[in-house]
């Protein structure tokens, strides 16, 4: 007869193979699904995006997008979507290059670390988590336009685009994270280059 601490451990070695091969079952089709949803939202973003205007702003559904696949997977793919989508959006806008790539990278590598620590079922993180981002990333890249010469009013940036998009992203969070996990399969969490 095993002791209580090793009957423990079996079982949690059990648990622990379940899992690895659940994800070794997934994982071949995993980057396929994520290269799949970034195209999807960029094409949303750059083609639907610019003519839906609520309340004089418009959705920013790309880094919705990439924030709640950075809190479902972790900061590792949150950064690395961020990156590839925000390069493929400065791409297809012929923006100035590297600005969305950047700001995105930091938009899913932080909202992958603060969901570390929140309860994954609940439907407020992503919410919160949009609306804070939306407001920095904004925030951000109305400042790095001001270096760049384009001049506008603080106040007609806070009032009128930032505070505006924040709060429409907040209302497109929650359904694109369900779209997003259910999409993608469930809470199972990844690393980029090994399964966790």
């Amino acid at each position: 007869m095993l002791p209580r601490s090793s009957k423990k451990s079996l079982k949690v070695l059990s648990h622990n193979s379940e899992a690895a091969a659940s994800v070794s079952q997934e994982s071949s089709l995993f980057p396929l699904k994520v290269f799949l949803l970034i195209v999807f939202s960029v094409v949303i973003q750059t083609s639907l995006a610019p003519y839906l205007t609520v309340l004089g702003a418009k959705p920013d559904v790309a880094m919705v997008m990439v924030i709640c696949l950075a809190m479902m997977r972790g900061p590792v793919w949150g950064a690395t979507v961020g990156f590839v989508t925000g390069l493929l959006i400065d791409i297809a806008l012929f923006q100035t290059m590297g600005i969305s790539s950047f700001l995105f990278t930091l938009a899913g590598y932080f909202s992958g670390r603060y969901a570390e620590g929140v309860d994954p079922a609940s439907w407020f993180p992503p919410v919160f988590t949009v609306f804070a981002c939306t407001i920095v990333v904004q925030v951000l890249n109305a400042m790095t336009m001001f270096l760049l010469g384009v001049e506008a009013s603080l106040g007609f940036i806070l009032l009128r685009i930032v505070l505006p998009t924040a709060i429409l992203n907040g209302l497109l969070a929650a359904p694109v994270f369900v779209v997003s996990r259910s999409w993608l399969g469930g809470e199972k969490r990844h690393g980029l280059f090994s399964e966790q």
